[in-house]
């Protein structure tokens, strides 16, 4: 596995982009926020970093600056390039959020979890006709091939790619059902 966090194209289409079937000017004003985005002040580059699935606070990046792994053309101002240099070097250190540490042990990537806990909220929020969040709180989670099974070699299949799926919890399907606030 090569990437546990989130490129900034993968941040866009799980944390920025509009879901399904969104309105066209949802989906313009995503892509104003895109290009705005850059440059960003230490405590927004820290925060976004934080939701790439990085375990990043504003006093790491000016360490990093301190330290010379990345070098900001302008002081307080991250361009895209040095907040992704700044992501490579939390990724080969491995310094990442709980979220994206569980994806690590459940060998998958930190995007693995996050899309398809979207489409399960899409999924459930167009058949019940109102919105379900994309917070796992609400979902069941499946791994596929689950961990410790061992393979046709006769191997444990630690190494098989996991795929996760959400299914929702039973309490919340029934809350949903008799029309109720989730």
């Amino acid at each position: 596995m090569t990437r546990i966090g989130l490129t900034f194209d993968e941040y866009f289409d799980l944390r920025l982009k509009p879901r399904a079937g969104a309105d066209r000017a949802f989906h313009a004003a995503a892509d104003m926020e895109r290009e705005g985005m850059f440059p960003m002040a230490t405590v927004v580059a820290s925060n976004h970093l934080r939701s790439r699935g990085y375990d990043c606070r504003p006093k790491m990046l000016d360490t990093l600056v301190e330290q010379g792994v990345v070098k900001p053309s302008q002081p307080d101002a991250w361009t895209q390039a040095e907040v992704d240099a700044a992501a490579e070097h939390f990724e080969e250190c491995q310094i990442f959020v709980p979220y994206a540490v569980m994806c690590l042990a459940l060998g998958c990537r930190y995007a693995d979890f996050l899309r398809p806990l979207r489409e399960a909220a899409e999924r459930e929020s167009a058949k019940y006709g109102r919105p379900v969040p994309d917070d796992d709180q609400y979902f069941v989670m499946h791994r596929v091939p689950p961990r410790g099974v061992t393979g046709e070699d006769g191997r444990l299949n630690d190494i098989t790619p996991a795929v996760i799926s959400f299914t929702l919890c039973d309490d919340i399907r029934e809350r949903l059902e008799r029309g109720e606030e989730i």
